[in-house]
């Protein structure tokens, strides 16, 4: 014997499913056509760069200036994306804008002078910031053994000068 299950009954054709309106800007048709809309390549790699940027500029800056001048940084970056990535290595020259940017404000002192600016580069982002030397290189734009040999090849005196690089005020610019 078969058991009948009784079915829902049907929608009345005067219940019909509500459906939703898409959301409109609030923002006149033309603004919105007109906001630029960035490359998905140069999202990702600010989503991969963004931190060590803003950690390697906290170590030369205080907060607030840091977070401009990396602000400013990518803001350049995003202007020149397509000359940046048609380079052969994109992160190393990404890297050289944001410690151009960096030096161009901060001062660095003493012993500190003397190291070429890769080895340099390589010791904040070690021995100060603590970065593995594949997180440092991610950053730079260069290989990790040559940010290990970078930072073995630096003298005790430098990455003890290192260690203690406190932030510096920005320095004014000149107009």
């Amino acid at each position: 014997m078969t058991t009948h299950t009784p079915r829902p009954p049907a929608r009345s054709p005067s219940r019909q499913a509500r459906i939703p309106r898409p959301r409109t800007s609030t923002l006149p048709p033309e603004a919105t056509s007109l906001a630029p809309t960035l490359p998905p390549a140069f999202e990702a790699f600010c989503a991969l760069n963004r931190d060590s940027y803003l950690d390697y500029a906290r170590a030369h800056l205080p907060h607030q200036p840091a977070r401009r001048l990396v602000r400013s940084v990518l803001g350049e970056l995003a202007v020149r994306w397509t000359d940046i990535v048609s380079n052969p290595n994109p992160s190393a020259r990404a890297w050289t804008l944001l410690r151009t940017h960096v030096h161009d404000i901060a001062l660095t002192t003493g012993v500190l002078e003397a190291c070429s600016a890769y080895q340099y580069d390589a010791l904040v982002l070690h021995c100060l910031l603590g970065y593995s030397s594949t997180s440092a290189a991610t950053a730079m734009g260069t290989d990790p053994s040559k940010v290990r040999y970078l930072v073995l090849s630096a003298t005790a005196a430098r990455r003890q000068a290192i260690r203690h690089l406190q932030p510096q005020p920005a320095a004014p610019h000149a107009a």
